[in-house]
């Protein structure tokens, strides 16, 4: 695996959910590259796109770790 996916797996790690753009500062890089590396990490099965504050946040089980005031596509690694 190269060095940026590792990188970015390393964050998601950390824990929480995290917008693309805020990947995309960690790492240096454009939101065009980490949305097709999460999306590749997605068809791997070790990363999972999760609902925005938008969509039922009461009910979400990552609700306490939510990026809620700051809308957009929110990704957190896959538990299974």
């Amino acid at each position: 695996m190269n060095g940026m996916l590792e990188r970015l797996l390393e964050i998601l790690r950390a824990g929480g959910t995290h917008r693309v753009s805020d990947l995309a500062r960690a790492l240096d890089t454009t939101p065009a590259l980490v949305e097709m590396m999460l999306e590749d990490l997605s068809r791997a099965g070790y990363v999972k796109p999760v609902a925005t504050c938008t969509e039922a946040c009461a009910s979400c089980p990552l609700a306490d770790s939510c990026i809620s005031t700051q809308p957009g596509k929110a990704w957190t690694l896959n538990p299974d």
